[in-house]
Formats: C-alpha cells, structure tokens, sequence
C-alpha cells in the first residue's frame, strides 16, 4: 500500500522553528503513473519544475493547520508560456498527529499568456472564508520562488533544500517569535539531524496522489447552459473532451450525459 508523500514535522523550541522532512519516493510512483496515462508528451523540464513545486507545496501544507485547502498557481517566463499549478489539503489530524492528506498537480500549456515576470499565485479556504494573494519573484528557480512568497505573503522566513541524489528535501519554517539570526544562519541538515539541537515530533502527513475529478462533477455546469451554447460548444460533434486542470485526467461529456437526469 502506497504511504505517499511523507511529510514529518519536528518543533524547534526556543529557536521557534518547524523543520519538515519531506520523502517523495512512494508518491512519485503514482505521479508518473498518471503523468505517464494522460500527459505522456510532458517537456522534462516541466515535469521537473512540478515536482519541485510538490515537494515545496507539501512544506507549507505541513506548516499550516490542518483542513485547509491550499492552491497555488505558478507562472514562469519563457518561449513557450506554461504555468504549473497545485493544490491539496492535510486532511484531519488525528490524536498522534497523523493525517491523511493529498496533493495533486498540473502542467497548464493551452491558452496560457507569455507572461515577463514569475510570480506565485495562492489562494486557500479554512472555516469557510477564501484569501488570495500574488508575488512577484526574481527567479524562476522554484525553491526560491517559494521562499521569496514565504517573505512576502507570509512574512515569515522559510529555507528549502531538495536533494540532489534523492526524492527528499528538508524546510525550515519561522514560527511567530522566532529567533532571526539563527533561522537564517543555521545549517538546514543541522536543524533537521543535529543532537544538539532539541526538536519534538509534530505531525507526520501523508499526502497521496489524488483527485476526485469525475464527468458527473461537470455535468451541473453543462446542464446550466441554453441549448444554443451547447449546440455551440459540441458543433457537429457527439461528446466532448475534458480536461482536469487539477490532474490532468480526460474523460468524455456526451450529449446524451446532459440529457439524462
């Protein structure tokens, strides 16, 4: 059985940190799966760029309180304009500080604006309200981005390394009333591994490969339109084929779908 990503916290005290251990092994395994099903074409470097912006999404989900569904959407300058987007929840933590979470990503390539800057775009809901926010970075370099939206959105300092041999990486996350000079001074392997430095067990999240992505959840929305957007829409064609732009996943809407009740 799948563990997904694993995503395991440890408090700092005094420091007022949270370091994240992030394993991405397990996941990885249905990400190429499904990558491999409906985006078999995917440019590398995209694909890489996604699983960077994963792994850095899991960091911050794990940061957060639990039920929260975040989503960020990430434009980048180039030749060819592309944006990546992701999203996902912790799901309920429980008793032990366990949770059952998802992420689930995408590669936007249809219909997307050349763009001259890079920039985050996040939203999340908890207890019903929605927050959005934007910023602007100076690189295109993901873990870099992340910690420049952490700056600013945040306004609180998070450091990320990905490994370069493995499908790990570790966060550094401030917490309210953190120790600044040692927050950005201090070795990352030092926070997460060092005996001298107390850490206490938070919470271990594990984040599956996910979407509930399905025809029927569109159905609502083409039942809605006038019989004269849809003979517009399906033209001279029998069913139409939509693309989730959480997962990527395609499946067909017949017209006879819109008709049945």
């Amino acid at each position: 059985m799948s563990t997904g990503l694993v995503a395991a916290s440890e408090y700092i005290p005094k420091r007022e940190a949270l370091v994240v251990k992030v394993d991405a092994s397990d996941y990885l395994i249905d990400y190429y799966l499904h990558r491999k099903t409906y985006a078999p074409d995917t440019n590398p470097a995209h694909d890489e760029k996604l699983k960077e912006l994963i792994t850095c999404f899991a960091i911050h989900l794990s940061a957060r309180t639990g039920q929260e569904t975040h989503a960020w959407t990430v434009h980048l300058v180039g030749e060819t304009p592309y944006s990546l987007f992701v999203t996902g929840n912790t799901g309920l933590i429980d008793d032990k500080g366990i949770a059952q979470g998802f992420i689930v990503g995408h590669i936007l390539t249809d219909n997307i604006r050349h763009t001259d800057v890079n920039s985050i775009h996040a939203q999340f809901t908890s207890r019903g309200s929605s927050f959005k926010s934007m910023v602007r970075c100076d690189s295109d370099n993901i873990p870099k981005m992340v910690e420049q939206f952490y700056a600013q959105s945040e306004q609180y300092p998070l450091r990320i390394q990905l490994s370069d041999t493995s499908d790990t990486a570790i966060g550094l996350v401030a917490l309210p009333e953190f120790d600044e000079d040692w927050i950005r001074t201090v070795s990352i392997e030092d926070a997460a591994s060092s005996p001298a430095i107390e850490r206490s067990p938070m919470r271990t999240v594990h984040f599956a490969f996910s979407c509930d992505c399905s025809p029927d959840k569109l159905l609502p929305f083409f039942r809605s339109m006038s019989s004269e957007a849809l003979e517009d829409l399906y033209g001279n064609d029998s069913e139409l084929q939509i693309s989730c732009p959480r997962c990527g996943k395609q499946f067909a809407i017949s017209r006879s779908m819109i008709a049945e009740n």
